[in-house]
């Protein structure tokens, strides 16, 4: 920055230079003396043309001084233009311009005396005319003629041999005048006489006009001209040597601002690609939706890393999650000690006066807290924002870079990591409120639920009380009847075991009920599972063929547990059959869906984005208006012998995986339900096809063949023990033998915990804890050991596949392996 300002000044300073140079290095003179030379010329040719045009006015040739005042009037235009050029000490100027004066005097008194002697002649002609008439002496006639001819000839001849002839003859006229003609002859005489008198003096004029001329002051006036040009000339022949080498130094001052440019473009181009990487960044934070963003935190840290030319980039969660996030340029292991070194130096972080902390190792530029353990752990650059949540501080962004220093260009964009921390925070602040938001919405149905429950349960209670009351009658009749009539006994027992059922279906729907919001993380494959719902209700309705199954999922997977997602499916079906005549056909219909843009459904809004829709329809009595708006209300049923719990534990799951429902009714043309479901993103290409060793630790050899199968099913190898004894020696035996360990743990006990923690002593390998549908382990607990999944039993074969390819895929094996941190915590699935 110094030396582009030092550029500038220089550049500056030497244009300034370059421009008086060229302003006095100019040969102006030359053509200043060549513009002095046609004014001084022009003026000669007015000169020359006026008394030209004088001589002609003389003789009588011009009959009027227009010309002569145009010549004139040239001469003293000219001469302004020369004043105006020249400067007010001129001397050769006041000569040329006091010359010009006298000649217009000169030319003025020519032009006053030739019009005087003009009008005397032509007065003269005109007496002499009137003198010359029939009634005139003849004498006196011929000497007035012959004075009119001497007269006429003054124009060529002004002698004054000439002028004394005319004057004899005046005087001869005077005194010989008859008394009749005295007045026209004394006129005659006196004009005669007149013009005498006045002719020598306009003679006198005409002939000294050329010796007035200005010749001589426009001689000496080009003259000064010429020396001041030659003068000047030498002189700028100097500037221009000096402008040349001037010239020379702005060339070599135009490179080395070219340089500077150049490096201050790289830079720029560097900046602005940046800018472009935050705003990715950004778009690609806005573009997710809540529950996507803590898997993409990792990608847009790598978006972010990447642009930044860091060597790592890592969050530290300080909200008491204790979670960490993490990003290695490719080709580097983790940055040393990770992450307890890091966790070090979070109090001086959080000690430090500002949000962003800048810190140069080499330099010993940033808090002295921080500036020496990341010198020793070999960091050259640090930087560092501290994550703020309602103005408390939730986490630190860091980014590390140990193989060089900063470049040049990132000096000038760290105030763009601001912009990249905001945005980071305002993503896990979306988060956040959504995980706030969901386990509040999810404690709210709950309330609901317990609440209906407790309002509507006087209600099964006495539905439950009479069926149970029947179930007692007809089995006091088949008591009584058995002894003597064996057939109506068991007739009495057959609908003691339907009424039976039906309690045990009404109390199993409440059940459910009361359950949903409590499922833990699974995904489902649609296909499979609508498969085999449509095929078990075959299996028990009189006409298996009305259930038509048509279209695909294409494979896609959705989040929820199997067995609700059949248990909603299961639902609908049997709605739509007991809703539709005996016999009457029963679609249902399978199609994955993309959606452009948002879309309004009667029972949910769905943002843009891959979906899955199961439509079930059938051809019954339909619904009205009203009971489509309660159709999901709790408790409400159309049906006598319904409970009106199976729509709405079927629209809680939906709602719980950001679904929606879409009914489409009306009395007496059938109904259709639509499920739409988020699809979860598709497996990127590339994955490799499953494989590795897996440990089974299990409790009756039973139960492990069946495990065994599953997993062979899956395309892994299985080795399974009952002895944990025996698979701590097979463990210590051969450590790198196994790539997952599976670990089963009873409710009635924590041997399966015991044994991982002792696992986990030994092989640095991914543990999966198994249990069963109804136990559960405390997240520290998990955590303590570590457990880095947990799978229920009984065994999914989609849920267990994705849980063994997550831990088990080529990225994860190929990770070296890390020490253990015993306060990093990994969350369940």
């Amino acid at each position: 920055m110094r030396l582009t300002a030092q550029a500038a000044i220089l550049g500056a300073l030497l244009a300034a230079l370059l421009t008086w140079l060229m302003i006095n290095g100019k040969g102006e003179m030359d053509a200043a003396y060549a513009q002095t030379q046609r004014t001084v010329d022009a003026i000669a040719l007015a000169e020359s043309r006026m008394q030209h045009d004088v001589l002609r006015a003389r003789t009588g040739l011009l009959r009027n001084y227009d010309p002569i005042v145009a010549h004139l009037r040239e001469i003293q235009a000219a001469l302004v233009g020369l004043q105006a050029a020249s400067g007010p000490d001129d001397g050769e100027m006041r000569t040329l311009a006091e010359a010009i004066a006298r000649e217009a005097q000169m030319v003025e008194r020519f032009k006053t005396g030739n019009a005087l002697v003009q009008n005397s002649i032509a007065y003269f002609d005109s007496l002499s005319d009137r003198l010359s008439e029939s009634d005139i002496d003849p004498n006196l006639a011929r000497a007035i003629a012959a004075l009119q001819i001497r007269v006429s000839e003054l124009a060529r001849d002004a002698s004054p041999k000439h002028l004394d002839d005319i004057r004899a003859r005046l005087d001869a006229l005077a005194a010989a005048a008859p008394s009749n003609r005295g007045a026209d002859i004394a006129a005659i005489v006196l004009h005669g006489r007149q013009l005498l008198e006045l002719l020598p003096q306009v003679d006198t004029v005409t002939r000294s006009l050329p010796d007035a001329s200005s010749e001589t002051a426009r001689q000496a006036l080009l003259e000064a001209r010429r020396a001041l040009r030659d003068q000047r000339q030498a002189r700028a022949d100097g500037f221009r040597l000096a402008l040349y080498a001037a010239a020379l130094a702005l060339v070599a001052l135009v490179v080395r601002v070219g340089l500077l440019m150049r490096a201050g473009t790289l830079v720029l181009r560097r900046t602005i690609a940046f800018q472009s990487v935050v705003a990715q960044a950004a778009n690609h934070f806005s573009a997710s939706q809540p529950d996507e963003i803590a898997a993409r935190i990792v990608d847009v840290m790598a978006m972010v890393g990447t642009g930044a030319c860091t060597d790592h980039c890592y969050i530290q969660m300080l909200d008491g999650s204790d979670a960490v996030h993490l990003w290695n340029r490719p080709g580097l292991l983790e940055p040393r000690g990770w992450p307890l070194a890091q966790r070090v130096l979070v109090p001086d972080i959080i000690a430090a006066a500002e949000d962003y902390i800048f810190v140069e190792t080499a330099d010993a530029i940033g808090p002295p807290a921080l500036v020496r353990p990341l010198a020793e752990r070999g960091v050259a650059t640090f930087t560092c924002a501290r994550l703020r949540r309602g103005g408390r501080i939730v986490g630190v962004l860091c980014f590390e870079r140990t193989v060089s220093v900063l470049p040049p260009w990132m000096r000038h964009s760290r105030g763009l990591l601001h912009v990249v921390a905001e945005s980071f925070g305002a993503a896990l602040e979306r988060q956040h409120v959504w995980e706030e938001r969901r386990e509040i919405e999810a404690t709210l149905r709950r309330a609901q639920r317990l609440e209906a429950i407790g309002i509507f349960a006087s209600g099964v209670a006495h539905n439950i009380n009479n069926v149970l009351n029947v179930m007692l009658g007809h089995a006091e009749i088949a008591a009584d009847a058995l002894p003597v009539d064996p057939g109506r006994a068991a007739e009495h027992v057959g609908l003691l075991v339907q009424a039976g059922g039906r309690a045990h279906e009404i109390a199993g729907q409440i059940l459910d009920y009361g359950r949903r919001g409590c499922a833990t993380q699974a995904t489902s494959a649609v296909d499979a599972i609508v498969a085999e719902t449509v095929d078990l209700i075959r299996t028990s309705t009189a006409d298996p063929t009305a259930i038509r199954l048509t279209g695909t999922a294409d494979g896609a997977i959705v989040d929820g547990e199997p067995a609700q997602l059949q248990q909603v499916i299961h639902n609908l079906i049997r709605n739509a059959i007991q809703a539709s005549e005996p016999g009457a056909a029963v679609g249902v219909q399978l199609e994955r869906v993309r959606l452009p843009g948002r879309r309004v459904l009667s029972h949910g809004e769905l943002p843009s984005g891959a979906y899955v829709r199961i439509r079930v329809s059938n051809t019954g009595r339909g619904m009205d208006e009203a009971t489509r708006a309660r159709i999901f209300e709790p408790f409400f049923t159309t049906r006598p012998a319904g409970t009106g719990l199976g729509l709405a534990t079927a629209f809680e799951f939906v709602q719980e995986q950001a679904g929606a429902f879409d009914v489409l009714s009306a009395s007496g043309v059938g109904s259709t339900f639509e499920v739409w479901l988020p699809a979860r993103p598709e497996a990127e290409p590339g994955i490799t096809p499953a494989d590795g060793t897996v440990m089974i630790v299990g409790a009756t050899r039973s139960a492990l063949q069946d495990d065994e199968e599953t997993l062979a099913a899956l395309g892994y190898e299985p080795i399974g023990y009952t002895d944990p004894d025996a698979a701590l020696t097979a463990l210590r035996a051969e450590p790198g033998r196994f790539d997952l360990l599976i670990v089963e743990n009873r409710p009635s006990g924590s041997v399966g915990l015991a044994f991982a923690r002792r696992a986990a002593r030994i092989v640095d390998r991914p543990i999966v804890l198994s249990l069963s549908a109804t136990d559960t382990v405390r997240p520290e607990v998990l955590s303590a050991i570590p457990i880095v999944d947990v799978v229920h039993r009984p065994w999914r074969s989609n849920a267990l596949a994705l849980t063994l390819r997550r831990h088990l895929g080529s990225d994860a094996r190929s990770a070296p392996p890390r020490p253990r941190d015993l306060g990093e915590r990994v969350v369940a699935h």
